[in-house]
């Protein structure tokens, strides 16, 4: 789909880029990202990430979250950040 993915840190609010090739040599080309979470990759962050995914650059971000409890766990996020600032 060359769909574009993100990570973003719940905790310090860090947005990553996310490289899917590499996704899919780690977990195999069936992995679903959504409402998956992973540690986030920030020096000094203990935070969890959860993924967005885009179809086009400029697009709309869409957040790869469908379970109620983990939605509700991200309520009140940091403001979003790029790791270069």
């Amino acid at each position: 789909m060359q769909a574009l993915v993100r990570s973003r840190c719940a905790t310090c609010g860090t947005l990553l880029r996310v490289d899917v090739a590499d996704l899919v040599a780690r977990h195999g080309p069936g992995y679903s990202l959504i409402d998956k979470l992973e540690r986030c990759r920030m020096v000094g962050c203990s935070g969890s990430t959860f993924y967005l995914a885009s179809r086009t650059y400029g697009g709309a971000w869409t957040l790869l979250l469908r379970d109620p409890a983990l939605i509700a766990s991200f309520e009140t996020l940091p403001p979003a950040r790029t790791a270069l600032g």
